[in-house]
């Protein structure tokens, strides 16, 4: 009677004590109606409990909960696994299970469910997934490398029990793509899903690099039976791609790309118009695709990139297509540097350099100087990493014979003073403390040939000036931030001596010279 009205009463954090206790001491079906409890305290209609059940301190559930991940019986190994998906949603948690002192029995008891191909699978991945999304994580989950108790540390790729040779396994032995909404293919799915979030790091991408990861995603899109067009948020393509233009970003695991094919499976994606194309478009700029593989003479390229990289700054997405935050700006504008470079290779008049893009540059840049500049009043309500800007400072340098190109029919001041103020925002990027030497090397030799501008107009480079000012005013941002302050010395019949104190025009010297 009593266990009875125990079972059938709604569920409270009070149990919490009484539930663990049972999971420790008991097995069979009382372990999995003591789990199933729990589960219930943080299910969708108890989200309100999530934080408190993880975070307040009062109750360690991670341990006993990863512990039940063991279990030979489905039903507690599932019930743990759905409660353990819950608790890793709130952003609070992610921290605590991901980093905290129970992180390591928590990964490695999502790890060893994957690693056994069990039925569960696909909700450990998940369950990763959603602690992925905390990026200081992201480096902890992927080198996850169990040993024995009192056994030597041993590296992540050296290791078969580690996460990414796990992850590696179940990807690889599903190479000829399982039914789709099978058990099998939703471990797959959610696992690239997972790979997608820890492949933002390069540290993370140089080990993914070197094993057969990026060869299995690239045929993921390879074998992909539905057009790209079709392709649903969160499918199997969808994480596929993400996973490769993340890889792509990075020199360490680029190259294993490369060797997969990759360029000739996205190409044609390029051609979509929306989130699949634009994630094409990044990843052949990031794997040196030739610019006459990119479609409309490159004029799509300029066009989605650069509307990312403003979505970006202005912290907006773009309806039915992605949402701030999915995309870097370092990888948006290093997409960009990419593409102006390999325009610069074949294009005089590089199609990159329109007003707008190029304003977008001189914006990003000005705001990290702005930034670093104590002094300086106003600001940005986005302020850029220094990747970014070293970035954009590259874009600038690519595009200079199009930003600086002659109107030979009319002769402009403005366009010297435009060049004069943006010659010096260049520099003082330049003297930004941490700024590496290539970006110094390319900001100053930018600014060296801006400031040589005289006499004919520059039309791009007026109209970019003009709209970066604009900017500058809506921002509230200093207008004579780069403006030269050396204004010279004036000389009248007094001779240059005339700025002392002791002297004035007409009259003589009161100053005594001892």
């Amino acid at each position: 009677m009593t266990d009875s009205k125990k079972i059938t009463k709604p569920p409270s954090l009070d149990d919490i004590p009484e539930l663990l206790l049972t999971i420790e001491k008991e097995k069979g079906e009382k372990s999995a109606a003591a789990i199933k409890r729990i589960y219930e305290l943080c299910d969708v209609g108890h989200k309100q409990n999530r934080v408190p059940m993880v975070c307040s301190g009062k109750w360690d559930v991670l341990t006993p909960l990863a512990a039940c991940l063991t279990q030979e019986s489905g039903d507690g190994r599932h019930l743990a696994c759905l409660a353990l998906n819950n608790l890793s949603i709130p952003t609070e948690n992610k921290r605590v299970m991901a980093l905290g002192p129970a992180a390591k029995d928590v990964i490695g008891g999502l790890c060893n469910v994957i690693a056994e191909d069990k039925q569960e699978s696909y909700l450990c991945c998940i369950c990763l997934m959603n602690l992925s999304f905390l990026e200081a994580s992201i480096t902890t989950i992927l080198q996850h490398s169990p040993v024995a108790d009192g056994a030597a540390p041993v590296k992540a790729l050296e290791n078969p029990d580690s996460l990414i040779r796990v992850l590696e396994k179940l990807l690889s032995n599903s190479s000829s793509t399982p039914k789709s909404g099978s058990g099998k293919s939703e471990g797959v799915r959610w696992a690239c899903g997972l790979i997608k979030n820890l492949a933002k790091s390069e540290d993370n991408a140089k080990l993914l690099g070197k094993t057969d990861i990026p060869m299995c995603v690239v045929d993921n899109l390879r074998n992909a039976n539905t057009s790209p067009n079709r392709w649903t948020s969160n499918s199997l393509e969808d994480f596929s791609l993400f996973v490769v233009l993340n890889l792509a970003q990075w020199d360490a695991s680029k190259d294993a790309l490369i060797d997969a094919g990759a360029v000739e499976v996205i190409k044609p994606i390029m051609n979509e118009g929306d989130l699949q194309g634009l994630k094409a478009t990044m990843a052949c700029a990031f794997l040196e695709a030739s610019w006459s593989d990119f479609p409309d003479g490159g004029q799509s390229a300029n066009k989605s990139v650069s509307e990312l990289m403003t979505n970006i700054v202005e912290k907006k997405g773009k309806d039915g297509q992605y949402a701030y935050g999915v995309f870097k700006l370092y990888t948006s504008t290093k997409a960009f540097r990419d593409l102006c470079l390999s325009a610069k290779k074949v294009e005089a008049n590089s199609p990159m350099a329109t007003p707008s893009s190029v304003a977008l540059c001189f914006q990003i840049v000005s705001d990290l100087v702005l930034a670093a500049t104590d002094e300086a009043e106003g600001g940005s309500k986005y302020v850029p990493d220094a990747m970014s800007a070293e970035y954009s400072v590259q874009s600038i340098e690519a595009m200079l014979p199009t930003i600086l190109a002659k109107e030979e029919s009319r002769r402009s001041v403005q366009s010297e003073k435009a060049a004069a103020e943006i010659a010096n925002m260049l520099n003082a990027y330049a003297n930004v403390s941490g700024t590496s030497s290539k970006a110094q090397a390319s900001a100053r030799n930018a600014a060296e040939q801006i400031k040589s501008v005289s006499g004919n107009a520059r039309q791009i480079l007026e109209i970019a000036h003009d709209l970066w000012t604009q900017y500058r005013k809506r921002e509230g941002q200093p207008l004579d931030q780069f403006i030269s302050r050396d204004a010279g010395i004036e000389v009248d019949e007094s001779g240059p001596l005339d700025f002392l104190p002791c002297v004035s025009s007409g009259s003589e010297s009161s100053c005594v010279i001892a």
